[in-house]
């Protein structure tokens, strides 16, 4: 289901509970809309309901909102009376029911329909009225009770036969099959409509209005499925709005298997869209003759597998429903269009979901949705369509089809919950989904992962082994996942590349092996999972400004293209320096990679405020000030900096001058404990170029006697020059093999005062 609006209840709706009829299984709907009254908005109708007795009872409740109930009666069992008290209809009996007993029952009623702003029969003109299977505001959600009596929940699936009596001069179409239309002797049209596969209640429907069908056969995996469009728009209209749906049915088929109905329709509504069975809902406007909605027919039509084929088992595991069909009404276009289409719109669509679980009120796990937040935009819909893709990409995309193909095989027309589709997916994998589950379904908030590259050795047969540390942490709760799979990005200093799946137990050293040297490796660089951080690539060139989560840079000399990678993690460091009266940020920090070294002259502006920073700027106490590292194997220091003209305490730029690549983050001084002067001051040890080949340069500022020690990535010492105050040096890289190594600034006293990374190429 998609729609415009959301409509939130009261947080009482939380406490209400569906009425399922514990002792009875339905098992087949036989209903007849005999009249409509579209100036009184009424209807008259009987439905023979037929169910199976799961246990002794002497008493079976039913559903029915608003109609009114004129008579029950059965030649399967005697009835002693019936009540109506709300939404329930209790039929008592003579006596006892016993335990796989089958009954039927005819049930005669009638009156004004029920309609929510979303959910219900509704009205639209004088000659047009149609079901919506679900309410939003209604709780419990489920509205088939709204036009017949039933067991009104996601659980209980029969299957029907709807027929529907209107003037001669308008049309019916329902769910399932059409099969047959009597004249009747006053002239009226009595349509037959059979739905024979089981579905849930809210699935079947009915609309009536001047339609005329727009009609077409596709060719599918099990044979041919018709299609047809009911609707009062102009035929040109349809084909352009319906142009491509021959290839979204066999995308789907392809990626989920044959398709599970019986025609692949859609029906014009003034509200939609709606995922009933052979007869989507679809918004009129959405019909125009042009493809801009083309989404909304891909999502609805994917609900045919999920949600409809396999339903989830209660409304806060919606998820499964529409999460799923959000993602296909993207994914689609991989298919139908190309793969850039779909996964710069998945990316964006990341960015916007991490940007939104940035936030604690948001903190709900995926299966335990609230019910006034079931059909819940951004908490259900974009939210699961961006962990189904997390899923995708953390499976591989050809075993993630293939699971989910012998998923709808094994478990059509049944419901599912979250906790079963976990233990589906890990009974038929290589390996368990507990950890996935348990980071993105079951726990609230988002993962966040730190990546640190420790260490590269040179095997000296032209391959490279990288020793990496990843660390899990839970934005927005203390879980910690014993083991995560994580996509991993090694970029080489010249360009290369090389992404693949790796396997992380939480804090330990895992290594790979690659046929070039890394400096550096990046989670999820292509930005396909949700991970606690918002990125952006950038390709710079000439005079160019470019800004990312409140960085930004200007470009004063480039001799060539670059790239540029800005990450804005959103967690605090995991270490703090400790250092008095220093407080550094909780919230967030910058990852940044030029793959330029530093050799062309860019600057970089990092924001402050009290909106974005409030947890460490509090008050005109508070100095920010730009933290660096080259990586987490290096302390955090204050790198050389100045702030921007009408920069104040509450909010303002930090100037960093052809910034290095490495971590940055805010931090404030407290100029009441510490006094303005005894502020740290930046140390600045300048080495270049970095990457090297031949030699390396050395430019200290502000620094006495002391020593430069260069260690290689296994912390042994190969170098180690002695310096004078403000020495600039030369040294030969002659006997040092390609690699990774840490060059340490010590003062005269053996304290370490500075830290770099250099690489040797």
């Amino acid at each position: 289901m998609r729609y415009t609006f959301i409509f939130l209840t009261s947080f009482l709706l939380l406490f209400c509970k569906q009425i399922q009829a514990q002792n009875i299984d339905a098992e087949h709907y036989e209903i007849h809309l005999n009249h409509f009254d579209f100036t009184e908005k009424t209807i008259e109708a009987e439905t023979f309901v037929t169910f199976e007795v799961t246990e002794p009872t002497q008493s079976v409740v039913l559903e029915l909102k608003s109609l009114e109930v004129s008579s029950v009666i059965s030649s399967d069992a005697e009835i002693s009376g019936f009540s109506q008290e709300d939404d329930n209809l209790v039929i008592n009996f003579s006596a006892p029911l016993d335990s796989g007993s089958e009954i039927t029952l005819d049930i005669v009623y009638g009156g004004r329909t029920f309609n929510e702003s979303w959910g219900g029969v509704h009205w639209s003109s004088a000659s047009s009225v149609y079901n919506l299977g679900v309410g939003i505001s209604t709780v419990p959600h489920n509205l088939g009770k709204s036009w017949f009596p039933c067991v009104d929940n996601f659980e209980d699936k029969a299957n029907y036969d709807v027929f529907v009596t209107t003037p001669y001069y308008l049309n019916a179409v329902c769910g399932g099959s059409l099969i047959e239309t009597i004249t009747n002797e006053d002239g009226t049209l009595t349509r037959h409509w059979s739905e024979e596969q089981p579905i849930s209640t809210y699935h079947i429907s009915f609309a009536v209005d001047a339609f005329e069908p727009w009609e077409d056969t596709y060719h599918g995996l099990n044979g041919d499925i018709p299609i047809t469009v009911y609707s009062s728009k102009s035929l040109p209209m349809i084909t352009g709005s319906f142009v491509h749906i021959k290839e979204i049915v066999q995308f789907f088929e392809n990626c989920f298997g044959p398709y599970p109905f019986n025609r692949i329709g859609y029906v014009g509504t003034s509200l939609g869209c709606m995922e009933h069975i052979d007869n989507i809902a679809l918004v009129n406007s959405m019909i125009n003759g042009n493809t801009n909605n083309e989404e909304y027919i891909a999502h609805e039509l994917s609900h045919m597998w999920f949600g409809n084929k396999v339903t989830c088992a209660t409304a806060e595991d919606m998820w499964l429903n529409e999460g799923f069909a959000q993602f296909c009404g993207m994914f689609y276009t991989a298919g139908v269009y190309d793969e850039a289409t779909f996964q710069d719109a998945m990316s964006d669509l990341i960015t916007t979901i991490t940007t939104w679980s940035n936030n604690e009120q948001n903190w709900i796990p995926l299966n335990q949705i609230p019910l006034d937040m079931t059909y819940d935009s951004k908490a259900v819909y974009e939210r699961g369509a961006v962990i189904v893709n997390t899923l995708m990409n953390y499976l591989g995309r050809e075993k993630f089809l293939e699971l989910f193909r012998n998923y709808f095989e094994q478990h059509e027309y049944q419901t599912m919950s979250s906790e079963q589709l976990r233990d589906f997916l890990s009974a038929n994998n290589d390996f368990p989904l507990d950890d996935f589950f348990n980071t993105y379904v079951f726990t609230p908030g988002m993962p966040h992962y730190d990546l640190q590259l420790v260490g590269v050795t040179d095997l000296q047969d032209g391959n490279y082994e990288a020793s990496m540390k990843l660390t899990h942490k839970q934005i927005g709760s203390t879980y910690v996942c014993p083991s995560s799979r994580v996509e991993v990005t090694f970029i080489g200093a010249n360009g290369e590349m090389d992404t693949r799946m790796v396997d992380f137990h939480q804090n330990d050293i895992m290594v790979q092996n690659l046929d070039f040297m890394p400096v550096d490796a990046f989670v999820d660089y292509n930005n396909r999972f949700l991970d606690g951080k918002t990125d952006r690539n950038f390709m710079l060139t000439t005079s160019q400004h470019v800004s990312f989560a409140n960085f930004s840079t200007e470009i004063q000399h480039i001799t060539d293209p670059t790239m540029l990678r800005v990450e804005n993690h959103l967690i605090g460091p995991s270490d703090d320096p400790e250092i008095p009266a220093l407080t550094i940020s909780t919230k967030h920090y910058w990852k940044i990679f030029r793959q330029d070294y530093g050799e062309n002259d860019i600057q970089g502006d990092f924001v402050y405020s009290t909106s974005t920073d409030g947890d460490i700027i509090l008050s005109e106490n508070d100095s920010a000030t730009i933290l660096y590292r080259a990586n987490a194997n290096e302390p955090w220091r204050e790198i050389q900096h100045t702030l921007r003209p009408q920069s104040s305490w509450r909010m303002g730029q930090i100037f960093v001058d052809n910034f290095p690549s490495g971590e940055y983050c805010i931090a404030v001084w407290n100029k009441e404990l510490l006094g303005v002067a005894e502020m740290m001051e930046s140390q600045c040890m300048k080495i270049y170029p970095n990457p090297a080949e031949n030699q390396i340069n050395i430019q200290l500022k502000d620094f006495g006697n002391g020593q430069i020690v260069i260690c290689d990535s296994q912390g042994k010492t190969v170098r180690q020059i002695a310096i004078e105050q403000n020495e600039k040096m030369t040294i030969a890289t002659d006997g040092l093999a390609k690699g990774l190594y840490i060059v340490k600034c010590l003062s005269e006293n053996g304290t370490v005062l500075e830290t770099e990374t250099l690489i040797i190429k």
